[in-house]
């Protein structure tokens, strides 16, 4: 195998099939928000969502996993207005949940201290004043414009 991130993706049967070398696991409209200071040291990436969507239809499902220099980041690409944050929230939930339950080897594996990343697509629409920034914030979950690996 390649780098352990395969390794771990390979171990995980619902996403065995859906590792990418790099960021190609990510959508074409979603690599405008991310990008790697030192591309060398991508290890793969991870289409969750498209990966486990015939097995949690209606579930909220969480869009990727990136590793990068051996280190996770978990990224949803996804609007941000304040009618967004509950979603938010309740796709972190679901991964949590996948992770610990179906996948707990790409639960062991090292994570950077934030973890889960909230990339707006378009236009922030959050507003700081509201109640849903506020619970995003305490969340964890504020929305950021673009994510540079490093």
């Amino acid at each position: 195998m390649k780098n352990d991130f395969q390794k771990v993706v390979r171990a995980v049967d619902e996403i065995k099939d859906a590792y990418r070398s790099g960021l190609q696991a990510l959508e074409k409209k979603d690599l405008d928000y991310i990008s790697a200071k030192e591309t060398n040291l991508l290890d793969g990436s991870v289409n969750i969502d498209a990966a486990v969507e015939h097995l949690y239809p209606e579930s909220n499902r969480w869009d990727y996993v990136v590793s990068y220099n051996g280190k996770a980041f978990f990224i949803e690409v996804h609007p941000a207005t304040t009618g967004e944050v509950k979603k938010m929230i309740a796709k972190r939930t679901w991964l949590i949940d996948w992770l610990k339950n179906n996948a707990p080897a790409l639960n062991a594996y090292p994570s950077t201290k934030t973890k889960f990343y909230w990339i707006h697509s378009g236009k922030n629409g959050l507003l700081k004043e509201s109640p849903e920034y506020k619970k995003a914030a305490q969340e964890g979950l504020l929305p950021k414009s673009t994510l540079q690996l490093k």
